[in-house]
């Protein structure tokens, strides 16, 4: 039992001895972070923007109120009573933070009819005085705000035109119009001001005010729209806004570029001046980007948004449609690094803004994110699969997103205003449609340039293979047509409902990087990547029967491929 015993012993003297071990080097750290030096205590309590506020007497906004959870604002209600306070419980202070008699709060939020929207906590509301601010929808009021954007610029600036057009477009919205998610589209006030700041810009700079005008309104109001209801507003935008000519219809006006600007750093790119990046160099040419005319026309719709200023710009469409490498191209072509992140169910804030890290000397910092990155060094940053992330986080760049442009790192307390040549982009399969795509609240995409990206027409595809790949013109022929044919019956019987068995036009670079030599080789080849990943045995005879009845005597046999 001695024996015993003594061991015990011994092992709690092991445990003092690490305990003070332990204790002494806190009490290390403690007083090297006393004295300024570096390997101080990891963490300190670091107040936000609305214990300053209380503190210091501020005015604080809550946008977007009620996307926040409801254990989050209960911690708000304290404030809302007289004479309230606020206790910092994390900070570990027994004490309440008074509130500051200049202190006022106030909150701003979009109906929670809006998709991720919620109902605001009664014992919340209740404590609030409300304000509901309706839409500006008189002739007077949009008269002003025109006014108040041209009439510095121009001795009469086309008011009525404008404000004709507007409530023509709104009338059309609620009528007729779908957009790419198939959705009646939002066209706000802020849809009309940055239209209206396109031509404000524009205009000094030689383009002309009608075709600033048409530029302006057609990257807002008509680019988001389907391709079948795109001619319907452009209608309008021609028949308000364009100059009348005796017995002829309003045309948009020539596309040409105007002077050269002043100064260095500019590039043409589809009848639109750009910025270049003077710290990187410019790639005019790409030989694996191939111009056909609809991608054509979809880079000088990107150029256009662009020249527009700063907005971030939405691009929806199908998979495989060319979404992302239009916008690498046109980075490449101004100088802009391109930084992506690519989402999914499970992102996070801390992917974008960042999050404290391990030093080489251990001590933790702030490591940047994509995004920090982006906005501080002026890149270009692509968000792929926006509408996969969750709606919470993404709400999260209301602020960037916003005409006044900041980004706000909670966990630094710093705000940075974004880098001159800072442009944010983001992709996203239409929701429906794809498997885990959601819809983004209206509010939420209205602070986006929206532009639609239809699927690449077949014979554009066929060139776009034969180039690319350098395969026979005949092969990319056949190819297309057997990816149209198997999207048919996947229509048609659904047989290829299952994500596997989708084709798409990636699916076809793939087939034709396996250089086949012959048309046996070809739908050898093309079994093998399209057959061989479906389930189930009739799944792959349908792909079978395709290839051999599309493509010139070709014989396929499952059991010995």
């Amino acid at each position: 039992g001695g024996g015993g015993g003594g061991g015990a012993g011994a092992a709690l003297d092991e445990e003092w001895e690490s305990f003070a071990a332990e204790a002494g080097r806190l009490r290390h750290q403690l007083r090297r972070e006393a004295q300024g030096g570096v390997g101080g205590a990891a963490f300190a309590f670091v107040e936000g923007a609305l214990v300053q506020a209380v503190r210091e007497g501020h005015w604080l906004l809550l946008d977007e109120v009620n996307l926040a959870a409801p254990e989050t604002l209960q911690r708000v209600a304290g404030l809302l009573e007289a004479g309230g306070s606020l206790a910092l419980t994390e900070k570990g202070e027994a004490d309440a933070v008074p509130r500051h008699p200049n202190f006022r709060l106030f909150a701003a939020m979009n109906p929670p009819t809006d998709f991720g929207k919620k109902e605001l906590p009664a014992g919340i509301r209740s404590r609030l005085t409300e304000l509901y601010v309706p839409r500006l929808s008189s002739p007077e009021d949009l008269s002003l705000i025109v006014i108040a954007y041209l009439g510095p610029l121009l001795p009469s600036p086309p008011v009525g035109p404008i404000v004709a057009f507007y409530q023509a477009a709104l009338d059309a919205a609620a009528t007729t119009l779908l957009d790419g998610a198939d959705q009646r589209p939002e066209y706000s006030l802020r849809t009309l001001c940055r239209a209206l700041s396109y031509v404000r810009a524009a205009v000094p700079l030689g383009y002309g005010l009608h075709r600033c005008l048409y530029d302006g309104f057609h990257i807002t109001f008509v680019a988001q729209l389907q391709a079948r209801f795109q001619p319907q507003v452009e209608a309008l935008l021609l028949r308000h806004l364009m100059p009348p000519k005796p017995n002829k219809p309003p045309r948009p006006p020539p596309a040409r570029a105007p002077a050269r600007p002043s100064g260095d750093g500019w590039v043409e790119i589809g009848g639109f001046w750009l910025q270049t990046d003077p710290r990187h160099t410019a790639s005019a040419e790409d030989p694996r980007f191939i111009v056909t005319p609809s991608i054509e026309a979809r880079f000088r719709q990107l150029a256009r948004m662009v020249a527009a200023g700063r907005y971030p710009v939405l691009l929806q469409g199908p998979t495989s449609a060319g979404k992302t490498s239009v916008i690498e191209r046109l980075a490449a072509a101004t100088g802009h690094v391109l930084l992506r992140i690519n989402n999914h169910e499970h992102t996070d804030v801390q992917e974008y803004i960042g999050a404290f890290a391990p030093d080489e000397h251990g001590k933790l910092v702030f490591r940047d994110g994509a995004l920090t990155t982006a906005v501080r060094h002026g890149h270009w940053v692509v968000l792929d699969e926006l509408n996969l992330a969750q709606s919470e986080v993404l709400e999260a760049l209301n602020r960037l997103l916003d005409d006044n442009r900041e980004l706000h790192i909670p966990e630094t307390g710093e705000t940075l205003t974004p880098h001159a040549h800072f442009m944010l982009f983001a992709t996203q399969n239409p929701p429906g449609a794809y498997g885990g795509r959601k819809v983004l609240s209206r509010a939420f995409r209205n602070r986006f340039l929206e532009m639609q990206t239809d699927e690449i027409p077949a014979g554009e595809l066929t060139t776009i293979l034969e180039r690319r790949c350098a395969i026979p013109a005949s092969f990319a022929a056949k190819m297309v047509s057997v990816m149209g044919e198997l999207q048919r019956r996947r229509s048609s019987s659904r047989v290829f409902a299952g994500k596997a068995g989708f084709i798409t036009p990636r699916d076809l670079f793939r087939w034709a990087e396996r250089r086949p030599g012959t048309y046996q080789e070809l739908a050898e080849a093309g079994y093998a990547l399209l057959a061989e990943r479906l389930r189930s045995t009739p799944e792959r005879e349908v792909v079978a029967q395709v290839l051999c009845s599309l493509l010139p005597r070709v014989q396929l046999c499952a059991e010995t491929l």
